[in-house]
């Protein structure tokens, strides 16, 4: 009978992952199918919802078994509504498939609020950063809070800022990293060339500052005279602080590659709108607005990478902006369909190629990088397609 089940299970992940691989490349085939993106929320809804024995799940679990023990580590609003699950008689497991499907529903309807390739945003999605989001799940739920406000942001209509801050505000009382995201703001007041030099320049300063900060905690450490480095490890294990040099790097190298991918690929955008003077067609003018600024809002959080010293947590910032990108990369095909570009040939134009290639490109860095050059390849990736209760026939 043990034999029988395992094998059951053995065959529920297989299936999993060869479903994903079905659903990801007819995402791209099919990227503006309605039916494919319909077919693409509840597969990944089974995949977050059913989830379990992740990275963090033991710990939300805590968090939501434990909850009056646990108030005070927890942000208020998250801990309010761990009360109000409980007191409704629901099991985490009850929680998260509310919490899933509430989560996958917003993303899911701003992606089709601003572009017609929703499938092909979606597959995008699945590849990365979805698999973390899957293990961060109170910070994904109060990014989809963050998105509910991005909503405003983009269309800029009446009260869009007072609007937009109170949804940062709320996102922040389930998980306080989600305040940074107010500078998103940035590029609808700055234009983009000021932004960038200010950025760059901001970053270059902290960085220096905070990695002179980090060598010499980390020589501090060390010092046995009057037991001083093992007092400061004491203090730095109960801060953001306890990372070292060498950790904090990795980081940095991690989102600057990350953002130099995703600004090649703007870049390659730019180089084709200008070709085709764009910007002179009234019919496309909010395609244009929106990349312009998803691309203001990649270069506002470059400070960011500066601050990862004070708080590993702030690369989540650039995770969040994944889905904002994949649509400003997909705001190309809206384009050519706008401007009728796909009947002057049937061959694909090498800017086709270059964006389709650049944006599954900078997806699988993110995925590699985060993932998959790590130990969570086991606990994040694997836990994904083998850790999931309506598929492990145990």
């Amino acid at each position: 009978m043990d034999l029988r089940r395992h094998l059951l299970a053995a065959r529920g992940e297989k299936m999993l992952y060869i479903l994903a691989i079905a659903i990801f490349f007819a995402g791209i085939v099919l990227s503006k199918e309605k039916f494919q993106s319909n077919i693409m929320l509840i597969f990944l809804w089974i995949l977050f919802a059913f989830s379990y024995g992740n990275a963090d799940y033991n710990i939300h679990l805590r968090k939501y078994t434990q909850y009056q023990v646990l108030n005070s580590q927890t942000e208020w609003l998250y801990n309010q509504l761990m009360i109000l699950f409980n007191r409704l008689g629901l099991s985490y497991r009850g929680f998260l498939i509310i919490a899933s499907a509430f989560i996958l529903l917003v993303l899911f309807s701003f992606v089709r609020k601003h572009t017609k390739n929703t499938a092909w945003v979606l597959a995008m999605y699945m590849l990365y950063p979805f698999c973390m989001d899957v293990i961060m799940v109170r910070y994904t739920l109060a990014i989809s809070v963050v998105y509910i406000g991005l909503v405003f942001l983009f269309e800029g209509k009446k009260w869009w800022l007072l609007k937009y801050c109170c949804c940062i505000l709320i996102a922040s009382m389930i998980h306080l990293s989600s305040i940074f995201c107010l500078l998103f703001i940035l590029p609808k007041f700055i234009n983009l060339k000021k932004l960038a030099k200010m950025m760059v320049l901001l970053s270059l300063g902290l960085t220096v500052f905070t990695s002179l900060l980090t060598a010499f905690i980390d020589k501090l450490v060390n010092i046995s005279f009057l037991n001083i480095g093992t007092k400061l490890n004491i203090v730095l294990n109960a801060s953001d602080l306890k990372y070292n040099f060498q950790s904090v790097m990795n980081y940095r190298v991690k989102m600057f590659l990350i953002l130099g991918c995703s600004l090649i690929v703007y870049y390659i955008l730019y180089i084709w709108m200008k070709r085709n003077r764009v910007e002179e067609q009234e019919k496309i003018k909010s395609n244009v607005r929106f990349i312009e600024l998803a691309l203001g809002m990649n270069l506002s959080i470059i400070p960011l990478i500066a601050l990862l010293s004070f708080s590993a947590d702030l690369f989540r910032i650039q995770l969040s902006l994944s889905m904002v990108n994949y649509i400003a990369f997909a705001q190309y095909f809206d384009m050519r369909e706008k401007m009728q570009m796909q009947r002057e040939t049937t061959r694909v134009s090498k800017t086709t190629l270059m964006l389709v290639i650049g944006t599954i490109f900078v997806a699988a860095s993110g995925l590699y990088l985060w993932v998959l050059s790590s130990s969570n390849i086991t606990s994040v990736f694997r836990a994904l397609f083998e850790n999931n209760t309506l598929f492990s026939w145990r």
